[in-house]
């Protein structure tokens, strides 16, 4: 029996296993992009596919939210496309990780400013607007700019959009 190991990141991993009888630990270094592969029996290849599940590893056709950068798959190899659709996962999981980020750290300033013009003897109108900008980097730049905006919403206002704005 053959298992197939893939690393579906953009990142060299190692990945590290031990078999049931041998408690020494054995390693291959996975380039990004790339497989391994690694023979044994039934028992041996569920054993290391159980060591590796908790961290996120998933049979390839199967990649879903959770994964963790590695897939795998019994007695054939993992397909280029498999490979690429488990890059892209994983780039999506980052990014949907970025903009929770940026919104916990948008609802705490706003906390902060609340509560800091409430001793000041101050209400806070609105939430607070955090708009995020990528720079270029020179007048030759001419990619596509990350542009964000998150809007603090707090209960019983109407958020901003269709409000008029003051200067």
């Amino acid at each position: 029996m053959k298992l197939y190991i893939a690393n579906a990141s953009k990142q060299d991993f190692n990945f590290t296993w031990m078999d049931i009888e041998n408690p020494q630990p054995f390693m291959r270094k996975l380039r990004a992009g790339t497989q391994a592969e690694i023979e044994g029996s039934p028992d041996r290849i569920a054993h290391i596919i159980k060591q590796h599940e908790i961290y996120g590893m998933m049979e390839a056709s199967k990649v879903k939210k959770g994964f963790g950068g590695i897939c795998y798959r019994i007695d054939k190899p993992i397909s280029v496309d498999a490979i690429e659709h488990g890059i892209e996962q994983k780039d999506q999981e980052a990014i949907d990780r970025a903009l929770e980020a940026r919104k916990i750290t948008a609802v705490a300033a706003d906390q902060m400013i609340s509560a800091k013009a409430q001793e000041m003897g101050l209400k806070q109108k609105d939430g607070l607007e955090i708009e995020v900008l990528e720079e270029k980097k020179n007048a030759a730049d001419q990619e596509g700019k990350f542009n964000e905006t998150i809007e603090v919403v707090r209960e019983g206002v109407a958020p901003r959009k269709g409000r008029p704005r003051k200067s």
